[in-house]
């Protein structure tokens, strides 16, 4: 069987987080759960494995934007380097503007909003799941719950 194309990995990981985004919508999940999901999620829009996520040893969200980047370039080319990757005319990173669609995506497909610097104030996937749960209770008139 060959191996399966850049764009077969990327439709598979795009499934995932659909799959991952329908459940946190569903609004029947615990809080562990929803962190959970918002993991799935966060590692397939990154395109990135548990495995890989796990050898990161870490849940910050710019360092698996990092990683996320580096995989990329080193699928299209071997010989790029991050330093060598993409920064726009405000001198944002790649990972920077990961980190921000990432946020953006999560709270629009769930209804919620957050200002810009307390987006920013979120630097893990747990700091972020829980925020949007809180808030998701919120909407519903619920106060958190731990």
């Amino acid at each position: 069987m060959p191996a399966m194309t850049l764009k077969e990995r990327l439709d598979i990981a795009a499934g995932v987080a659909d799959e991952a985004m329908g459940k946190l919508q569903a609004g029947d999940l615990s809080r562990e759960e929803f962190r959970s999901q918002v993991r799935v999620f966060t590692l397939a829009k990154f395109f990135l494995t548990e495995e890989e996520a796990c050898a990161e040893g870490t849940e910050e969200i710019l360092k698996l934007a990092n990683a996320s980047v580096e995989k990329m370039l080193r699928n299209a080319d071997k010989s790029v380097k991050l330093a060598e990757g993409s920064t726009t005319c405000t001198n944002q990173s790649s990972t920077d503007i990961k980190k921000v669609l990432l946020s953006m995506t999560l709270q629009r497909n769930l209804g919620v909003k957050f200002t810009p610097e307390y987006s920013a104030e979120l630097t893990t996937i747990t700091s972020m799941a829980d925020a949007l749960y809180d808030a998701l209770l919120a909407q519903r008139g619920h106060s958190p719950l731990g």
